[in-house]
């Protein structure tokens, strides 16, 4: 009996590990990279432009599918999207007012649900971000108060409760900067003292989304100066060296590599992702945010972004390549779309690239048989057109439109190409 139950406790192990060897080669659809997340911010002030303000139930529900058509076309696979900026909220509450950027008034249908349901119907995740103290742009809850955490709270549960969301998020404010009106009411604090408070709401709202279900994720995407992050009350060091705290992180890393600092060119991008990466030591997960809305912006600090189009796919290039990280997220929506900002979007479309083939038939043909081939390219806003060769057209050719023509014996390769992409297929031609 012993025997066999130690047995059976192989077999288990032996399927576990199985299993997340398989797991650890699952990929992205569209990409080579393992679990890569392409996200892109969606946030309160981009509700207008998509046509999400003011809306009848069926007008706001076609503007919902294009917009999360328009990501997904572009290649993300995530969407944070604003659900309280002020603590309002985009969904009917009884706690809390509707949103006035959303709205005049709270609708009869509900927003938020025809949201979640659009971007999973592109097989988007949909993470409800949301500000923790912001209540107007110059006024935020005490964070030091527990009813603050308390109002935080209230806020997280009617969300992950009602709503088939796949996560909560945080963006990077908490403590007022500099230059912020209520900034002189907290800076007698120490940043330990701020921190701590900080801490104690984060810890609390992990505690509660865990809870609810180990599938939702939790996760905060503070400033990309660790300095600056502290100063204010967001202590990333801890979130990124104990459990408890977040499930992943994005940095928001939003300079180029031309950055003018102390009167010298200073890589600020790569020393700032070396620096995030060097400070995850309990291996959080952690993507990149990336100022997608820099594009093509002249900025005497900043030079990169106005001597280069590439800034942006470079950056993904290095995301790509670095341990530690798995994906990235582009600040913001818009911006997809923003006239400045599209050589940007086309250069950082064609670095993510990958096209496909698609045979109708089997890989062998006999002398004279035409096959159709077909080819996807990923992401979709490139257009499915691409450029079909022959490698040796004696022994087979092919047309404009993918058609293979088998004219003599031979192995031949037939390569669909778009931009600096390209696939390639190998036929057989027999008597």
């Amino acid at each position: 009996m012993e025997g066999r139950k130690r047995t059976f406790i192989r077999l288990l192990l032996l399927g576990a590990v199985l299993f997340c060897g398989m797991s650890a080669v699952m990929v992205s659809a569209g990409t080579g990279y393992a679990k890569e997340v392409r996200a892109v911010w969606v946030s309160f002030y981009e509700y207008e432009g998509a046509g999400l303000k003011n809306k009848g139930e069926e007008e706001f529900r076609r503007n919902a599918d294009q917009m999360f058509r328009n990501i997904r076309d572009n290649g993300c696979n995530t969407v944070y999207f604003h659900v309280r900026a002020f603590d309002d909220a985009i969904w009917p509450s009884d706690n809390f007012d509707f949103s006035s950027y959303m709205g005049d008034d709270t609708p009869a249908y509900d927003p938020l649900a025809i949201l979640i349901e659009a971007a999973h119907k592109y097989k988007l995740s949909f993470h409800a971000w949301m500000n923790p103290y912001r209540i107007t742009q110059k006024k935020i809850y005490d964070p030091s108060e527990k009813s603050t955490t308390s109002r935080i709270l209230l806020a997280v549960r009617e969300v992950i409760d009602n709503y088939g969301v796949d996560g909560i998020h945080f963006d990077d404010y908490f403590y007022p900067s500099k230059g912020h009106k209520q900034y002189s009411k907290y800076s007698s604090l120490s940043a330990k003292k701020k921190m701590s408070y900080t801490n104690a709401m984060v810890r609390t709202v992990y505690d509660t989304v865990k809870q609810k279900s180990d599938t939702l994720s939790f996760g905060i995407s503070p400033a990309g100066n660790v300095e600056y992050c502290e100063s204010i009350g967001a202590d990333v060091k801890t979130w990124m060296s104990e459990p408890g705290y977040v499930d992943y992180i994005i940095p928001q890393i939003y300079w180029s590599n031309v950055y003018m600092l102390g009167g010298k060119k200073t890589k600020l991008f790569d020393q700032r992702l070396r620096q995030w990466k060097q400070l995850n030591t309990a291996g959080v997960e952690m993507y990149i945010g990336l100022g997608l809305y820099r594009g093509g912006m002249k900025d005497s600090s900043d030079l990169g972004w106005g001597r280069s189009s590439k800034v942006v796919a470079s950056e993904i290039s290095k995301t790509r390549r670095s341990s530690g990280v798995s994906g990235y997220s582009l600040f913001s929506y818009e911006s997809l779309y923003k006239k400045a900002c599209q050589k940007e979007v086309k250069n950082m479309l064609s670095r993510i690239s990958t096209v496909k083939i698609k045979a109708a038939s089997g890989r062998k043909m006999k002398r004279g048989q035409r096959v159709k081939l077909t080819a996807s390219v990923w992401p979709f806003r490139l257009g499915q057109s691409v450029t079909w060769k022959s490698s040796n057209r004696k022994i087979a050719t092919v047309s404009k439109s993918g058609v293979v023509r088998a004219r003599k014996k031979g192995t031949v390769k037939v390569y669909a190409k778009k931009g600096s992409r390209k696939a390639v297929i190998r036929i057989q031609v027999v008597s």
